[in-house]
């Protein structure tokens, strides 16, 4: 077994300390938004596990943060201690139809690899600016398909490692095991099917040419999941919302599920959402419940 990253075999070199980082989450988050934040970048699952137990032994529970494509972080410094794990990328083909990846691989390159090796049944991930760690935990997908029906395991680390099924990880609607546990998701075990490169290359295209309609912009994709029997985008342009700003954030006109950072601050976005809230709970009387995870303080 060889590990790719950036299509090449991975070589591994090991730091006893891995330092962190005073970054702006502006710059690790796709809606563009964020304080400064002590981060975390380890280069391999080592170090991961490392810096994971360390920040643990001084009584802090770090958050995780992948490509950042599913967060909203509070404008003022964050507090507390993020792992981010972008460094974490790489695939292993451990079968005919098994890819073993690292948590940190974007969706982007796990497409990109199963195109070169014909491997199809992934293509519905196509365009959605996120790591394979990030899907498998927020069981993201497009189009009606999950994650979950291509998840074999999940390995995570919460101070030991820990191999869960794809039952053991009671997937559902826009959720997992994952996201009720404190712990880092270290890789995963995919189902994929053997195929031709031109089929996969179809299916990509049909796929990505499904999205296209989707807004421009940063944000953070869908702000909220859909309630049972209806669709966030449906209620919320019912209430007339489409168009809707607060500050230098708006409701998509393209799509009302998709709130852009136009010139935003966190807190001008964070505050639509809850009048976003409020005014379908008024007009329909359906609660809508966030997909987008907040990181750090809001008021």
């Amino acid at each position: 077994m060889v590990l790719y990253k950036g299509g090449r075999p991975q070589k591994f070199t090991f730091r006893e300390c891995v330092e962190p980082q005073e970054k702006p989450l502006a710059k690790l988050t796709t809606y563009g938004l964020g304080g400064m934040a002590k981060v975390y970048f380890p280069s391999n699952l080592w170090e991961a596990k490392r810096v994971y137990s360390d920040i643990l032994s001084r009584g802090i529970v770090p958050e995780i943060l992948g490509n950042g494509s599913d967060v909203l972080a509070s404008d003022g410094a964050f507090d507390g201690e993020i792992i981010c794990t972008r460094r974490l990328n790489g695939i292993v083909r451990v079968a005919q139809d098994r890819l073993l990846c690292l948590c940190g691989t974007r969706v982007s390159s796990l497409l990109n690899y199963c195109k070169t090796h014909s491997l199809g049944g992934l293509e519905y991930l196509v365009n959605i600016p996120a790591t394979i760690g990030g899907i498998a935990c927020m069981n993201g997908g497009a189009g009606g398909k999950y994650i979950s029906e291509n998840v074999v395991t999940v390995t995570l680390y919460d101070g030991k490692t820990v191999k869960l099924s794809n039952y053991d990880c009671h997937y559902s609607y826009k959720h997992s095991t994952m996201r009720d546990i404190n712990a880092i998701i270290l890789s995963i075990l995919l189902k994929v099917d053997p195929s031709t490169r031109k089929e996969v290359e179809e299916r990509l295209l049909k796929f990505s040419l499904r999205r296209k309609h989707l807004p421009k912009g940063k944000s953070c994709g869908c702000v909220f999941k859909n309630p049972p029997g209806d669709y966030a985008a449906r209620l919320i342009e019912c209430s007339g919302l489409k168009g809707a700003r607060v500050g230098g954030a708006y409701v998509s006109k393209e799509h009302a599920n998709f709130i852009i950072n136009d010139g935003a601050t966190s807190s001008e976005v964070f505050e639509l959402i809850g009048i976003v809230k409020k005014t379908v709970k008024q007009t329909f009387g359906a609660e809508l419940e966030e997909e987008v995870v907040y990181l750090g303080k809001f008021c």
